[in-house]
């Protein structure tokens, strides 16, 4: 004896159709949500926190400074018409890495050496390896002339390499005012913090009224030095 076939509800159907639907949709939006998540960039520029070392350009740290960024588009949109200009945007480049990476470390709230501890060195432009200017700034253990003449290497170094960039790479008058412009805000910007962070800050020494000194009689002050012997 065949069983009755029983009738399918229509209702039911579209029911688990709109389920399915809807689930897809939240599952569509939470995927969403990461991919989009993946692909920021977090930036230790003013809370101090430390974010990652390579960021919006092929500059190391140059997450930091849009002015070094704007100097890496400038010159990646034209061509070098001489044999040194590309070394030379190198070198640049590097001096740029190290300013940004450097401020990249001064503002951690961890104050460990991390971003500037694979930056190469180079007699040209450094006095000592970066990591370890930095470590002395978190020691407390780097005179302030010492840190002077380690900023002022890397501006001058920077500035003759700018230079000849401007002339390598055809720039107009504009683009290479515009380009030292930059340069130097970026470099006056790291130089700003890791004087704040580098050079202990002396303490102020104050002095009471009931504190001992040396009194002089009256009668003896129009004196001249003694020069006899006792």
């Amino acid at each position: 004896m065949e069983q009755p076939v029983q009738a399918v509800n229509p209702g039911s159907s579209t029911l688990y159709f709109l389920i399915a639907l809807l689930a897809a949709i939240v599952a569509a939006g939470v995927a969403y949500v990461f991919i989009s998540k993946k692909n920021t960039v977090a930036s230790g520029n003013w809370e101090g926190f430390q974010g990652p070392v390579n960021g919006v350009s092929d500059i190391p740290c140059g997450q930091e400074s849009s002015f070094a960024v704007s100097l890496s588009e400038l010159f990646a949109a034209k061509e070098s018409s001489t044999e040194e200009g590309a070394a030379d945007l190198m070198e640049f480049k590097l001096i740029l890495s190290k300013l940004c990476c450097i401020k990249h470390d001064l503002m951690s709230t961890n104050r460990v050496v991390r971003s500037s501890m694979n930056l190469p060195f180079k007699a040209s432009h450094d006095r000592e390896n970066p990591a370890d200017t930095v470590a002395r700034c978190f020691t407390n253990s780097l005179p302030p002339r010492d840190l002077e003449i380690s900023f002022e290497t890397w501006r001058d170094r920077g500035l003759t390499l700018l230079d000849r960039l401007c002339t390598s790479y055809n720039l107009t008058d504009s683009e290479s005012d515009k380009a030292k412009n930059d340069f130097m805000s970026v470099w006056s910007d790291t130089y700003s913090i890791a004087r704040n962070v580098c050079v202990p800050c002396k303490k102020v020494e104050v002095s009471s009224p009931r504190d001992p000194k040396g009194f002089v009689p009256e009668s003896i002050k129009d004196l001249g030095t003694y020069l006899g012997y006792y």
